[in-house]
């Protein structure tokens, strides 16, 4: 899995949610010992079914992703810990409450994807891992069959249902998002990207671009207008640039950033 850095401000906001995840498991553990009166009572664990539906696993659940929450406060880059939680939950609740009842099971299993997706687990046997991912959601959900064909209906309805709303809502998003960020930096033109050229260069090009006489510019500058247009010839090839026409069609009414 690949290293995350992360800017300052998006470690804290993650430290804002990990904060709000522990808040939801102190919940969670207190409404589980005020459902068994403070006691957690272990019954006979037959099945897979029996031994999710245990208070003690349940409480084992809870503990285990109240520690990786507090751990992810000290270490937001560790996003495979919110890939674990995700996973817990819901493979507990695609099993035992089925998503015709709690379809909430579906979010949370495609946030451990995403997840493992984002650190990068995903980078090596892409095909593979990907297809699995989706037999493994499906088999979990086909598990409700034992419940009545209705209620596997009614999971797989609530599955593909949950994943078109997300999955749409994140393309529109995304894409909103990028034509925000184009819209932002289309109309800067960073010219600290082109090493070879000087302080005097990049003034020169400002100068160009708010339509200024070469005459001016070199009378500014002290030098001969020959002098200047050979070294702007030599400037326009570094940027890419035919000529002055050329400059002022591509960059005309850009923001010059050095």
């Amino acid at each position: 899995m690949r290293k995350i850095v992360y800017s300052k401000p998006a470690k804290n906001l993650i430290r804002f949610f990990c904060l709000n995840g522990i808040i939801v498991e102190l919940l969670f553990i207190l409404r589980l010992f005020l459902r068994t009166d403070l006691t957690l009572n272990v019954h006979e664990i037959t099945n897979l079914k029996t031994f999710l539906e245990a208070d003690l696993t349940i409480a084992i659940i809870d503990i285990v992703s109240l520690i990786a929450f507090i751990v992810l406060i000290f270490l937001p880059e560790q996003i495979v810990f919110f890939s674990m939680i995700a996973f817990l939950y819901s493979f507990k609740i695609i099993v035992v409450d089925t998503l015709a009842v709690n379809p909430i099971g579906q979010p949370l299993y495609l946030l451990g994807v995403s997840c493992l997706i984002y650190s990068g687990w995903f980078k090596r046997h892409r095909v593979i891992k990907i297809v699995s991912s989706i037999v493994i959601n499906l088999a979990l959900i086909g598990s409700s069959a034992r419940y009545g064909a209705l209620t596997c209906v009614n999971s797989y309805i609530a599955s593909f249902g949950y994943s078109l709303v997300l999955l749409v809502t994140l393309f529109f998003t995304t894409n909103f998002m990028r034509l925000v960020h184009i819209k932002k930096t289309a109309r800067i033109w960073d010219l600290s990207q082109y090493p070879d050229l000087t302080q005097r260069d990049k003034e020169w090009l400002k100068d160009i671009l708010d339509e200024k006489r070469y005459e001016e510019i070199a009378n500014d500058s002290g030098i001969t207008v020959g002098t200047l247009k050979n070294r702007m010839h030599q400037i326009f090839n570094i940027v890419g640039i035919d000529d002055r026409i050329s400059l002022l069609a591509t960059y005309s009414g850009y923001e010059v950033k050095f």
